[in-house]
């Protein structure tokens, strides 16, 4: 059964303790921490001193924790989040890639090729001797094939279905063509990785991409945004328990 995984990114921060332990009392099973730097993605959003706060209070009702990094040197942030207990860290495929406009002075850095294999296999090591699993991302411009090299090492693969840096976007269609791509090529080579979707995930499409093989559902904006979050996330498990 996939699980929904709440994206710390869309709580109310100036009450982000209150909204972490309502999301923990509602009984959510994983915590997701987005991390932007503002340069591989056009947001700033926070780092490991207010995840720390979010993965002790995790920690103590036995949640996990995995952070997605959108940065441009995750090699940098290895050991922090390792300290703190993260579970699982995830970077992009995109690291060496070019940058490409999007409206409203936003970007967004899509691969054609991979152009550094040994960076992408260094950072993965690194995430392994650090004690957490290993999670590879891709943005939307960017074919999943290109992270075929590397999906026997990992633990995880995110397929971002809007363009990140904002939360509250619509999710991109042409993502489901690339779920249904990934489940077979997963089957086809007997691989044991995840899959994760973020973006624009709610309760009209989570019933769907649960179908088509997904495991991780990050729901940002339709979790926190939701005047009663323990009644979403009933709401969100009634939809993808069948599937």
């Amino acid at each position: 059964m996939a699980v929904i995984a709440p994206s710390i990114l869309a709580a109310d921060f100036s009450r982000l303790g209150q909204q972490v332990d309502a999301a923990l009392k509602a009984g959510v099973e994983t915590l997701h921490l987005d991390i932007m730097d503002g340069h591989f993605v056009s947001n700033i959003s926070f780092g490991p001193d207010i995840a720390a706060d979010v993965v002790s209070r995790a920690k103590k009702k036995g949640v996990s924790v995995d952070a997605h990094l959108m940065v441009t040197m995750p090699e940098n942030y290895i050991n922090a989040f390792a300290a703190i207990g993260v579970d699982l860290l995830t970077f992009h495929l995109e690291l060496d890639s070019r940058r490409r406009a999007l409206p409203e002075n936003r970007w967004v850095y899509g691969a054609s090729e991979i152009r550094y294999v040994s960076r992408i296999n260094h950072v993965i090591e690194l995430i392994q001797k650090a004690n957490m699993k290993v999670g590879l991302a891709v943005n939307p411009p960017t074919d999943p094939k290109l992270a075929a090299p590397f999906m026997e090492k990992i633990d995880r693969f995110l397929i971002m279905s809007v363009n990140p840096g904002f939360g509250g976007q619509g999710f991109i269609e042409e993502t489901y063509a690339k779920i249904e791509r990934t489940v077979k090529y997963r089957a086809k080579k007997n691989l044991s990785f995840d899959i994760q979707v973020d973006g624009g995930i709610g309760t009209e499409n989570a019933a769907r991409l649960a179908e088509l093989g997904v495991d991780s559902l990050v729901c940002g904006t339709s979790f926190f945004g939701a005047k009663d979050i323990a009644a979403r996330l009933k709401e969100l498990n009634g939809q993808i328990v069948s599937c």
